[in-house]
């Protein structure tokens, strides 16, 4: 069957105005600006993307602003991460009619812990609903982990479940899939932007990536050295990207992956539409974030 997706999958973030509306004009810009860095795949409406913040329609039109720019040069995966079956068949419905989505991504029911059991049949029933291939994003802000044996069964029953992000951060839980599920016939993807080159390098073909918005050349870097099994190289472009990732975390979820977009020359000005505070990273983290961007020889504006 071979691999649908490889490669960096860029986690796009939602440009919106100060006022909260979304500034689609930003949107263009921004899948346009990773384009030309060569990006080759995107994933849409995540958590990233302030999904839960979308309406629907939001959703919508976003898949159809960003593929106007695409035009079926890169792969839209368009994810589905609502409360309920019902809900996310909903969205399945709304994406399916447009066309234009590559394959969709689930991830586990929020908010409560569900056993293994029940963590199948809820991602068994959307996978067999879809009418594309599905991934399943392993998340930690979710209430539920998928284990191993859980979906090594959702592949060996459901073949249209094609790949699975693994954000879990747990290295042996992402072995032990592995080991258990054919990684020449599976899409294994790194779901941790401080682990990706070693997710590489025990058999992931790509990853999805949230540093890849700001940073699209230094995702590209990690993964295609991983890809060719270049250990020292990969590592070498994963330890660059890490001591960005230790200062951006450092400020309020998204915002200071926002302020880093200026390093690379990509669209600034954008904002979130969380609360105004978690809209806002400090001068003091400013100028760390500045700092070892000399350091590390970007143009710091």
């Amino acid at each position: 069957m071979g691999h649908f997706i490889t490669g960096v999958v860029d986690e796009i973030l939602t440009p919106f105005n100060e006022d909260g509306s979304i500034n689609y004009k930003q949107v263009e810009e921004l899948i346009a600006w990773h384009m030309s860095k060569g990006i080759k795949n995107f994933f849409i409406n995540g958590l990233a993307a302030e999904c839960q913040s979308l309406t629907n329609d939001e959703k919508i039109k976003l898949l159809k602003t960003i593929h106007g720019v695409t035009q079926g040069k890169a792969k839209i995966m368009a994810c589905a991460f609502e409360n309920s079956v019902e809900l996310n068949k909903q969205l399945l419905d709304l994406y399916e009619e447009t066309g234009l989505a590559d394959c969709y991504c689930i991830t586990a029911p929020p908010f409560f812990r569900h056993t293994q059991k029940a963590l199948y049949d809820y991602a068994a029933e959307l996978i067999d609903y879809a009418k594309r291939p599905v991934y399943i994003y392993n998340c930690v802000q979710m209430g539920t982990l998928f284990e191993p044996d859980t979906l090594c069964k959702l592949v060996n029953e459901h073949p249209n479940l094609r790949g699975f992000k693994d954000a879990s951060v747990d290295i042996l839980n992402f072995i032990q899939c592995t080991l258990r599920i054919n990684p020449d016939e599976f899409d294994f993807l790194g779901g941790c932007d401080g682990l990706d080159g070693v997710m590489m390098l025990l058999g992931a073909v790509g990853c999805v990536s949230f540093m890849a918005v700001p940073f699209p050349k230094e995702m590209i870097d990690i993964i295609e050295a991983g890809a060719a099994g270049d250990a020292k190289k990969c590592m070498e472009a994963q330890h660059k990207v890490l001591r960005i990732r230790n200062l951006c975390k450092k400020g309020p979820f998204n915002a200071a992956w926002m302020y880093a977009m200026k390093y690379g020359g990509g669209p600034t000005g954008m904002h979130s539409r969380m609360p105004a505070d978690q809209d806002f990273i400090s001068d003091e983290l400013k100028k760390e974030l500045d700092d070892l961007a000399r350091e590390l020889g970007y143009d710091v504006p």
